[in-house]
């Protein structure tokens, strides 16, 4: 582990030192999906962006609420950075879906408990580049080979909020594992000690808080979540791992003659 690190310290020193190149973050959260059930049948849908320190990613939610007080909800998210100049490409792109299935329970009226379980998967692919002195007041953008992978996730997400009239606010806190699989690269030279890294520290455990507001009418209403993703375990992906993200978007219930 200490090994991992100190490398990591080594090869950043060397490219400040030889040249730099853009970060690249190998895991980027995804909205949590907070939909605050208070009957059933009904359908939740919601449209959002969401950016951190690289990645801006666009994602679609849904759900839906059974009988008994059971839920189930769905998530895809796609984007990445594009950072490509002239005929030296530097990006990343990735896709991620999940689905999960939960219980939720209403208290004093306002307030609401959910609990979910679920499962996800991405596959990203990334190019690199980085910028190279070559002579007095000039440097050159080369290329630097490319990266794909996946990883698998599985989940336990609990979330407390209320709902008040216009207003909706709620902390959801989830806990996660990571399996990181099918990583490969590319004539990569810069970033290949990262890679390597992931490659041995393939399954953390991640903490993953989160504050979820809305506001407006019954049916649609806007939304901002603010989270961060704290790894509990592999210290070593300190640099390699998105920690922060922020999402603004739309959210929409349908409510069927049976809702409340």
């Amino acid at each position: 582990m200490m090994k991992n690190k100190l490398l990591l310290v080594v090869v950043s020193g060397s490219l400040l030192l030889t040249g730099c190149s853009y970060p690249h973050y190998y895991y980027s959260p995804n909205i949590q999906n907070v939909p605050l059930y208070d009957s059933a049948n009904i359908f939740s849908g919601q449209v959002a962006v969401g950016a951190g320190i690289v990645n801006r990613c666009l994602e679609l939610q849904a759900g839906y609420s059974l009988p008994y007080n059971l839920a189930v909800t769905a998530g895809f998210m796609t984007g990445g950075n594009n950072r490509s100049f002239s005929q030296v490409s530097d990006f990343s792109k990735l896709t991620y879906f999940e689905v999960a299935f939960g219980h939720y329970k209403v208290f004093r009226n306002i307030g609401i408990f959910e609990l979910y379980g679920g499962y996800g998967h991405n596959s990203q692919r990334h190019a690199f580049s980085y910028v190279d002195y070559s002579g007095p007041y000039s440097f050159d953008r080369l290329p630097d080979g490319t990266a794909d992978m996946s990883y698998s996730k599985i989940f336990i997400q609990s979330d407390i909020g209320v709902k008040v009239d216009w207003f909706e606010a709620a902390f959801s806190c989830r806990i996660s594992n990571l399996n990181f699989k099918d990583i490969n690269s590319y004539e990569t030279v810069h970033h290949l000690d990262e890679v390597n890294i992931l490659r041995q520290n393939a399954s953390p455990w991640l903490l993953e808080p989160a504050f979820t507001f809305r506001g407006g009418g019954k049916s649609v209403r806007g939304q901002m979540q603010v989270g961060i993703a704290a790894r509990l375990t592999n210290p070593d992906l300190f640099l390699l791992t998105e920690t922060f993200r922020i999402s603004m978007g739309l959210h929409i219930k349908l409510f069927t003659q049976e809702s409340r």
